[in-house]
C-alpha cells in the first residue's frame, strides 16, 4: 500500500504496528526536516499520530501546549496533535487551521481516529473488506491492499460523465468510499465504523452589518495572514502565477509577507499557444514586487499517448482535461520548488464563474411575467436555447437550483438520455446540490451557487486534481484562499457586497488587491488552463474509437451500444460536440484497464495504445 504511494512521499517511511492495526506512511519533508519523521507520538507513547498535509497554526497551538505543561521534543507541525488528542479528543480538529488528512492511533482505547480537513484540500478513501476497515491518501493505496474484488460500480458511471467527477460519498470502485470533508472515521477494535462531523460553514450572514470598506480591508487582511501563514516551509517555496487576479493576489501577498527565509519564486507556464498577455502581465507584477520570476516551458508531447499517466495521476478519474496542464506546470516546478501555492478557492469564493451571473437570456426571462415565460417554454424556443436551459431559466426566480444543476452538467441532453438508458441503476449526480442549497436556503441566491461549489466542485474536482499532480510529481500544492478564517468571512458576506451592481467578477476581491496587483492584470478576463485535448481527440477520434472504446473486452463495450459509439465521432462537428464525454470515456476505459484489470498501482511508463496492445495479447 506504501509502496503505491511512494511519490506523495519519497523522504522517508513511517510505521505503527499494533495488534489492532497496521497503519504505514510516506514522508515529503517539508517543516523540521530532519525532527519530523512520522509518527510523532506524546510522552508516554500512548498516541502516535501520521499527518498528510500541513497545520498552519502548529506555531500558536505549539506555545499553548508548552503553557499547559506538555514536552515537545522536535519544531515539527505534526507534533502538536498527539498532545491537543491526549486534551482534547476528537475536538482537537476544531482547532486546526491547515489542510490535512490526519491518523491517530490511540494505543489505551484500541481505536484509530481518520480526519479530513475543513474544506477537502486532502483526501481519504476507505473500504471495510471483511473484518477490515482500509483507508488512503489515494484510492490505489486501497486497491492495493487486494483484501477485496475491485469492480466497477456501474451506479457512478453516469454521475461522473455528467460532472467530471464521482460525487462524495462515493467512488467509482464498489464499496470504496471517500470521507467527506470536515468529518473523521472513528475505528475501535470490534466496533463498527463509525462516521462524526466535526465542522460545517457557518449560516451566518452578515446583511448590512459590514460596509464595502470594511470588507474590503478584512478580506486584504485574511488573505496577508493566510499567505504568510502558508509560506512557512524549510524548503523552497514557489508560486503558481498564471497572471490572472487569484494567483497575482497570492504572489503579492507572498512578496510582502514578513517570513523569514529566502523569498517565493514566481513560476508561470509557457506553452506554444499561451497568451503574450499572460506572460507580460505575470512579468510586470514580479518587476513591481521584487519577485524572481521563473518562465517554465515543459516538453511538448501528445497527451492522447500519456492516457495511462494521466488515469494514474488522477487515481480516481477527474475527467477534466486541465489534468494535463496542471501535471506539466508540476513537474516543472519540481525542479526549483517542494511547495508551490495556488489560487485555487478564489473563484469559489468571490464569484469569479460565469455561472453566478445569468447570461442575457436569464435576465431576459427574469423580465417576463410568469404567463410569458411559461407560454415561451411550451411554445419551444430558437437555437438559441435549447430546451433544459430554457427550463432552468424558467425555473430560476425562485430558486437557483436548477439553473446551477443546468451550469454543472457536461452533458447535452441527448447524450444523458442515451447514458441513462444503458445506465438505468444511475444514482442521482445532483444530490449532493440538492442538500447544500436546502442546508444553505438562508444565503441569497448568488452565495447558495458559491458554497454549492466550494462544498462539492472544489473538494472533488479543483483539489483533488491540484493534490493528484502536485503529489505525482513529489511536490506540495497549498491553497490559502481555503484558510479558514478567510472562508468565514467571505460566506457572512452577502453576495451583493462581493460584486457590487452592476455585478462584476470578484468584485470585492479586485477592490481589496487594487494597490497590489497592476491594474492591467485586474482588467483582464478570465482565462482557463489551456488544454491541448479537444483538437487531438478530433484529428485522432477514429483510432481512439475503433482503437480504445471499441476492442474487444473494453468496459465501454460492455456498457454502451456498438453504433451509439460510433456515432458520436461520425462527422467532425458531432465530434467537436461529444469532445468532453469522449475523454471522459477514454479516461474511465484507461483507468479501468491499467487499475482495475491489470491492479497496475506503479506509475505507468506504456503509451495508451502499449497498454492496449498488452492487454489484448493477454486476453488471448
Amino acid at each position: 500500500m506504501t509502496g503505491a504511494i511512494r511519490h506523495r512521499g519519497p523522504d522517508s517511511d513511517g510505521r505503527s504496528s499494533t495488534e489492532f492495526a497496521e497503519v504505514g506512511f510516506k514522508r515529503l519533508a517539508i517543516i523540521d526536516l530532519a525532527g519530523g519523521t512520522q509518527p510523532l507520538s506524546n510522552e508516554s507513547a500512548t498516541v502516535d499520530v501520521f499527518l498528510n498535509g500541513e497545520i498552519y497554526n502548529f506555531q500558536t497551538l505549539r506555545a499553548e501546549l508548552l503553557q499547559r505543561g506538555h514536552v515537545l521534543r522536535t519544531h515539527s507541525d505534526t507534533e502538536v496533535l498527539p498532545h491537543l488528542y491526549e486534551d482534547f479528543g476528537p475536538d482537537m480538529f476544531l482547532r486546526l487551521n491547515g489542510m490535512f488528512s490526519i491518523c491517530v492511533v490511540d494505543h489505551a482505547r484500541r481505536q484509530l481516529l481518520v480526519a479530513r480537513d475543513h474544506f477537502g484540500v486532502k483526501q481519504m478513501y476507505y473500504a471495510v473488506a471483511g473484518h477490515a476497515v482500509i483507508f488512503g491518501s489515494e484510492l490505489k493505496a486501497v486497491l492495493a491492499a487486494d483484501l477485496f474484488e475491485a469492480r466497477i460500480d456501474r451506479a457512478s458511471i453516469l454521475p461522473y460523465l455528467a460532472l467530471f467527477y464521482c460525487p462524495e460519498p462515493h467512488t467509482l470502485v464498489q464499496g470504496v468510499k471517500k470521507l467527506p470533508p470536515g468529518s473523521f472515521l472513528k475505528l475501535a477494535a470490534g466496533r463498527e465504523p463509525q462516521i462524526s462531523q466535526y465542522y460545517q460553514l457557518p449560516l451566518s450572514q452578515e446583511e448590512g452589518r459590514c460596509s464595502e470598506a470594511e470588507a474590503v480591508e478584512q478580506t486584504r487582511h485574511l488573505l496577508r495572514q493566510a499567505v504568510k501563514l502558508q509560506l512557512q516551509a524549510d524548503v523552497p517555496v514557489g508560486v503558481s502565477l498564471s497572471g490572472g487576479v487569484d494567483s497575482s493576489a497570492i504572489a503579492c501577498a507572498a512578496a510582502s509577507a514578513d517570513v523569514s527565509g529566502r523569498r517565493p519564486l514566481a513560476l508561470t507556464i509557457s506553452w506554444p499557444d499561451t497568451s503574450p498577455l499572460e506572460q507580460r502581465c505575470a512579468a510586470e507584477l514580479c518587476r513591481a514586487h521584487g519577485l524572481e520570476h521563473t518562465v517554465l516551458q515543459p516538453p511538448l508531447t501528445n497527451p492522447l499517448n500519456q492516457l495511462p499517466l494521466l488515469a494514474w495521476t488522477s487515481d480516481e478519474p477527474v475527467a477534466d482535461p486541465a489534468t494535463y496542464s496542471q501535471l506539466c506546470v508540476s513537474a516543472a516546478a519540481r525542479e526549483r520548488v517542494t511547495v508551490l501555492l495556488s489560487g485555487a478557492g478564489g473563484d469559489e469564493l468571490f464569484a469569479g464563474y460565469g455561472r453566478y451571473f445569468p447570461s442575457w437570456k436569464a435576465r431576459l426571462f427574469s423580465r417576463l411575467p410568469p404567463v410569458a415565460q411559461r407560454g415561451l417554454y411550451a411554445l419551444g424556443v430558437g437555437r438559441r436555447i435549447e430546451q433544459p436551459e430554457l427550463r432552468a431559466l424558467v425555473a430560476m426566480r425562485p430558486s437557483r437550483l436548477e439553473w446551477h444543476c443546468h451550469a454543472m452538467n457536461c452533458l447535452a441532453s441527448e447524450q444523458r438520455e442515451a447514458l441513462q438508458r444503458n445506465l438505468p441503476e444511475s444514482r442521482d449526480a445532483y444530490e449532493g446540490f440538492r442538500r447544500h442549497f436546502g442546508r444553505h436556503a438562508a444565503f441569497d441566491a448568488v452565495n447558495q451557487q458559491m458554497v454549492c461549489d466550494l462544498l462539492t466542485y472544489l473538494p472533488e474536482q479543483v483539489l483533488p486534481m491540484l493534490d493528484r499532480t502536485t503529489m505525482a510529481s513529489s511536490i506540495e500544492g497549498r491553497v490559502p484562499f481555503l484558510d479558514v478564517p478567510l472562508v468565514e468571512f467571505a460566506f457572512t458576506l452577502p453576495s451583493l457586497l462581493k460584486t457590487g451592481w452592476p455585478a462584476s467578477p470578484k468584485r470585492l476581491l479586485k477592490r481589496a488587491v487594487a494597490d497590489w496587483v497592476p491594474k492591467s492584470i485586474l482588467d483582464r478576463p478570465k482565462l482557463g488552463m489551456p488544454s491541448p485535448f479537444t483538437s487531438l481527440i478530433v484529428r485522432e477520434r477514429e483510432r481512439l474509437v475503433r482503437g480504445v472504446l471499441l476492442r474487444d473486452g473494453s468496459l465501454a463495450r460492455s456498457i454502451f451500444k456498438v453504433d451509439w459509439l460510433r456515432q458520436l465521432v461520425a462527422t467532425t462537428e458531432q465530434t467537436q460536440r461529444n469532445v468532453y464525454l469522449l475523454y471522459g470515456l477514454l479516461l474511465l476505459e484507461v483507468w479501468n484497464l491499467l487499475f482495475l484489470r491489470e491492479k497496475n498501482y506503479h506509475r505507468p511508463s506504456v503509451s495508451t495504445f502499449e497498454l492496449v496492445g498488452m492487454s489484448a495479447a493477454a486476453c488471448g
